[in-house]
């Protein structure tokens, strides 16, 4: 019997319940779903965690009985609890950075048995896959091992580069994605996962059981198709969001060193706020924007950049240092009270410049009302329509930005406020968390009849 009989065992605890975006119930199966992920709220990097918190909410929602592994093996310590998390039972391993193997980067013996202990314990007829990069490639052997199907939400490019970002140490970009070989040139602000040789090839062979990859934009879809990986696994499925979802509220650091200011600058409501949200890194295209700060002189009226988000002191510096525009540094907010922060700017600007898959940060500004100015580049222009919900620039084009957010600000207030509208309509229809878990659901039921 031996898998054959695993899984007329998970079959047969498929419960009946609705899959339908109204909130209506329908007799159609549900599968018992382990979401395995690095980190899940309330710890959390950034949109990932936000966006597979949002999947693993809106499956609870349904109906659908599921709970999270969330496994690290990159740490200076060790730890094992379980928890709740709005509802959600979250089970979160922490693991030591020594003590995996002889090459855990590669496979972590340790996560390998973790995860298929939780397979086992749970056992669930799916399992859903986001980030898992802190765990080696052990997931996807355990749960070959286990028998059991595998959907993987990719937010990033792991898969096809050590340092996640095909992005090189001279701003250049590794379009070509064909090759198997490291290239040795990589930015490497963040840790290297397996820089190994041929990696490439060894993580398209480890993964080569999920039956099916989600990708929030087209264009990861495309790089990775470009490498070599079969169009056929693959289903664009946009994130996410709804606005009567918490994830967490600011802790009382957040309070003491930035409520105050940030009470200051939300009381003040200016009307002409640029504001850029997330990590002060070189990727993000803070070069860009802090060059094009003094080409905004040329608007008649004060502008103000406000920065939420903390990051890499060179950018700090240089943002404080800028005198051609009022600069507000907000500090790194939690994801809660930075909703309140999009809604009150007049424009969010994502001058990325790396293959920025589909950034969060611009589903909450268009959630809060706020057009969205963007590059061009990985799946940034998929969610911004120019004129309508926001514009688009090439990326390092501090002079097209600047003319941007000239545009922007020299506009009628009837018009901003007909962009304002049109955003809203925008994320209420096209990213809604209805029409993803919608889309998602449908994506398990391909994959279990694959």
């Amino acid at each position: 019997m031996g898998q054959d009989g695993r899984r007329r065992g998970r079959g047969d605890r498929l419960r009946h319940v609705t899959v339908v975006s109204d909130g209506s119930h329908n007799d159609m199966t549900t599968p018992r779903v382990l979401t395995l992920c690095n980190w899940f709220p309330p710890r959390y990097v950034g949109g990932a965690e936000v966006s597979a918190f949002y999947t693993v909410h809106g499956l609870k929602e349904r109906g659908y009985d599921v709970r999270v592994l969330s496994i690290w093996a990159r740490g200076t310590e060790a730890s094992d609890t379980m928890r709740d998390f709005r509802g959600i039972p979250v089970h979160e391993v922490l693991l030591s950075r020594d003590g995996g193997g002889p090459a855990p980067e590669v496979f972590d013996r340790r996560v390998y048995q973790h995860v298929l202990a939780e397979i086992n314990e749970f056992k669930p007829d799916l399992v859903h896959m986001h980030n898992i990069s802190g765990a080696s490639l052990a997931p996807f052997l355990a749960c070959r091992q286990a028998g059991v199907r595998v959907v993987q939400t990719l937010h990033d490019h792991w898969l096809l580069c050590a340092a996640n970002m095909l992005y090189q140490t001279d701003g250049a970009l590794c379009h070509d994605t064909s090759q198997w070989s490291c290239c040795g040139r990589c930015y490497r602000r963040y840790d290297h996962w397996a820089d190994v040789p041929f990696r490439r090839k060894l993580f398209s062979l480890a993964s080569s059981g999920v039956r099916r990859f989600i990708t929030p934009s087209g264009a990861l879809r495309d790089l990775h198709v470009r490498s070599g990986y079969d169009p056929a696994r693959f289903r664009v499925v946009p994130y996410g969001i709804a606005p009567d979802v918490q994830i967490g509220t600011a802790d009382s650091t957040e309070r003491a060193t930035t409520g105050t200011r940030l009470r200051r600058v939300l009381a003040e409501r200016p009307d002409n706020v640029v504001l850029f949200s997330g990590v002060l890194v070189e990727t993000k295209g803070l070069d860009t924007l802090i060059d094009a700060a003094p080409m905004m002189q040329q608007y008649a009226g004060p502008l103000q950049l406000w920065i939420a988000g903390g990051g890499e002191g060179r950018y700090v510096e240089r943002l404080e240092s800028l005198t051609s525009v009022k600069v507000e540094m907000l500090g790194k907010l939690m994801f809660d009270t930075v909703r309140e922060v999009y809604g009150a700017a007049g424009l969010t600007v994502v001058p990325s410049v790396w293959f920025d898959n589909s950034p969060v940060v611009i589903y909450e500004s268009l959630l809060a009302g706020t057009p969205v100015l963007g590059s061009t580049i990985g799946g940034i222009s998929e969610l911004i329509e120019e004129g309508v919900t926001g514009y688009l620039v090439p990326p390092r084009d501090a002079a097209a930005l600047a003319e941007k957010v000239i545009l922007h600000f020299s506009q009628p207030a009837r018009k901003r406020r007909e962009m304002r509208r049109a955003c809203v309509e925008y994320a209420v229809s096209r990213l809604s968390l209805d029409r993803h878990v919608d889309a998602v659901t449908s994506v398990y039921t391909e994959a279990l009849a694959s």
